[in-house]
C-alpha cells in the first residue's frame, strides 16, 4: 500500500481548534459569514478542513491579532495582488513599534513607581537628586484662578491628551508652588495644577511643556486627604535641609501625587536648588 494514502489531510473542527488554538465558536462564525467555510461536510453535518486551509486560518489569526476587522480580512483574502496587504502591514508595523515604545516606558515606570512606594516607608529622608525629564500639561491653579472659563479650558486640554493615550496611561496629577511662595512659607498658594508624565511627547506638543532635568531636594510625604496642612512641616524640613547643604531654592516646587487611597495621598515633593550666590566662584 502506498504510504502517502495513510496521511490524514482533513481535520475535524475540534482538531483544527486544538491545533491552531482557535475557538470552535470562532471557526463556526468564520463559516457562517463565508470567511473560511470548511472543505466539506458529511451527512451528519460535521465540518472537515483541508490541510491547505491551515495557511488561510493562520493568516486570519495573525490579522485578527493586529485588530484588523473581519470585513477587511475578507477583502484582503479575495484580493488579486499584494498592494493592500503590504500597505496594511507597513501601517501595523508602525503601530507595533509605538506599542513597544509604550511598553518599554511603562516597564520603566513600574520599576520607578515600586522604588518610589518603598521610599514612603521612610518619609523623613530628604535627598539631593537630579529630577528626571518629563512632560507636563499645566493649567492655572484651580483654587487660585479667577478665570470663569478655566473649567472649559481644562476640558479642552484633556481632549488634547486623548490623542496620546500612551502618555495619559502613565501620568500623575501635579501641583506647582512658585519659588517665591515656597520661600515665604505660603505652601498652599498654588501657581499651577496639571498632569505630568515621563512618556515622551513627540512632534508638536501643543500646550505641553518639557521639564528639563535639574538638581532638586526631594522628599516623600503621606498626607491625610482632609489635612493638606500636613505638607507644611515637610516643606519646612526640606528648606532646613537645603540651608544645611549650603544651597538655595532655585525654582518652583513640584508636588507629584503618586498614589491615592480613600483617606491618604502619597506625594513626592521636588524643590529645585542651586549653590548660594557667592559660593563656589572664588570670591
Amino acid at each position: 500500500m502506498n504510504g502517502f494514502s495513510m496521511i490524514k489531510l482533513t481535520f475535524t473542527i475540534g482538531e483544527v481548534s486544538k491545533l491552531l488554538d482557535i475557538p470552535i465558536d470562532t471557526l463556526r462564525y468564520y463559516d457562517k459569514i463565508g470567511l473560511l467555510p470548511p472543505l466539506k461536510r458529511d451527512e451528519n453535518k460535521y465540518r472537515y478542513y483541508d490541510l491547505e486551509q491551515f495557511d488561510s486560518l493562520i493568516t486570519i489569526r495573525m490579522l485578527r491579532a493586529m485588530d484588523v476587522p473581519i470585513e477587511q480580512i475578507q477583502r484582503l483574502l479575495a484580493d488579486h495582488n499584494l498592494k493592500e496587504i503590504r500597505s496594511l502591514l507597513s501601517s501595523k508595523q508602525k503601530d507595533i513599534e509605538r506599542q513597544l515604545i509604550y511598553l518599554t516606558q511603562l516597564s520603566k515606570k513600574l520599576v520607578a513607581l515600586n522604588e518610589q512606594f518603598q521610599r514612603f516607608e521612610d518619609s523623613d529622608t530628604i535627598e539631593l537628586v537630579k529630577r528626571s525629564s518629563s512632560w507636563v500639561l499645566l493649567t492655572d491653579s484651580i483654587m487660585e484662578s479667577g478665570d470663569k472659563r478655566l473649567g472649559s479650558k481644562v476640558q479642552q486640554q484633556f481632549r488634547s491628551i486623548n490623542a496620546n493615550k500612551e502618555w495619559l496611561a502613565i501620568c500623575h496629577i501635579i501641583s506647582v508652588v512658585s519659588m517665591e511662595h515656597v520661600i515665604a512659607g505660603q505652601y498652599h498658594t498654588y501657581l499651577n495644577n496639571g498632569i505630568l508624565s515621563t512618556f515622551p511627547m513627540e512632534g508638536e506638543a501643543g500646550g505641553f511643556q518639557r521639564l528639563e532635568p535639574c538638581l532638586c531636594a526631594r522628599k516623600y510625604a503621606v498626607i491625610d486627604k482632609e489635612r493638606y496642612s500636613e505638607l507644611d512641616h515637610h516643606y519646612e524640613k526640606m528648606k532646613a535641609f537645603i540651608h544645611r547643604c549650603g544651597l538655595q531654592i532655585a525654582g518652583d516646587s513640584l508636588e507629584i501625587n503618586l498614589y491615592n487611597q480613600y483617606n491618604k495621598h502619597y506625594i513626592e515633593i521636588y524643590i529645585p536648588v542651586a549653590e548660594q550666590e557667592g559660593e563656589g566662584d572664588g570670591s
